[in-house]
């Protein structure tokens, strides 16, 4: 019988996911594991990688391996569990527009994946599947956290689970983006090489810094709040949200 070593966080776009990962990871490493990979990759296709090449072969009880995706995984995968996160698809359409410095419409189609995932995910029983919604991280992020150890079979206390929050709080973070953003500006204005490894190259305009312990990247904590779509769509926008998701809204606890 396999045992458990690798906590899958399968999630949309800009749903809490980065966060999530971090604080699993966090977890682990609170309670004592080897957590892996030690070197955040970039893509997802490195992700499945160290899935098959090292987390099935791994005989080691006392290494975990965490890995971010966004793609809709199986419902049997060995050695597994499946940790996802939900948004108020109106408040993800505005963040990745911000994030991707995208149209709406491109933000759109990316807040249409909530569905994708939560039409799948929401068959799957409640000890392989973990659902996070982001609103609930705003509210009170320690209780997510005891949730997650819960769902892992780890033990934590509130103060235990209170000191891991305060590592990955929004000013904390912040300040991991801001270092990492100064020295890859730094280099770029005196030309001097980048580490491939630490920055993210959508263009030659858009070069966002990325941290390899964390995962963080330029931008990837917003000031926004839940419920901005209010007052950030036009009402054409906020028509078209609203008859796409209004289904769907109702059935995860929105409102209109």
């Amino acid at each position: 019988m396999s045992y458990l070593n690798t906590i899958w966080i399968s999630s949309p776009p800009r749903t809490g996911s980065m966060w999530t990962f971090n604080i699993t990871r966090e977890i682990y490493k609170y309670l004592g594991f080897n957590v892996k990979p030690i070197s955040i990759p970039q893509n997802e296709s490195e992700m499945f990688d160290i899935y098959k090449n090292q987390a099935l072969n791994e005989k080691n009880r006392e290494i975990k391996y965490i890995l971010k995706v966004h793609t809709i995984l199986k419902p049997n995968l060995l050695k597994s569990k499946i940790i996802t996160t939900l948004r108020d698809p109106r408040d993800l359409c505005i963040s990745f527009k911000e994030f991707m410095k995208s149209d709406f419409n491109s933000s759109f189609k990316a807040a249409k994946s909530v569905k994708s995932f939560s039409n799948i995910y929401k068959n799957l029983k409640d000890d392989y599947l973990l659902t996070i919604k982001y609103e609930n991280i705003e509210k009170n992020s320690t209780d997510q956290i005891l949730n997650i150890a819960k769902f892992l079979n780890e033990e934590l206390n509130t103060k235990q689970a209170e000191q891991i929050s305060e590592k990955f709080s929004k000013n904390k973070v912040l300040d991991i983006i801001n270092k990492n953003n100064e020295e890859m500006n730094d280099k770029l204005k005196n030309n001097l090489e980048i580490d491939e490894k630490k920055a993210v190259i959508i263009s030659k305009e858009n070069i966002r810094s990325f941290d390899t312990n964390t995962g963080f990247q330029t931008g990837h904590i917003s000031a926004r709040k839940s419920g901005d779509w209010r007052n950030y769509f036009s009402k054409n926008e906020i028509k078209i949200l609203n008859d796409e998701f209004k289904f769907w809204l109702k059935e995860f606890g929105y409102e209109l």
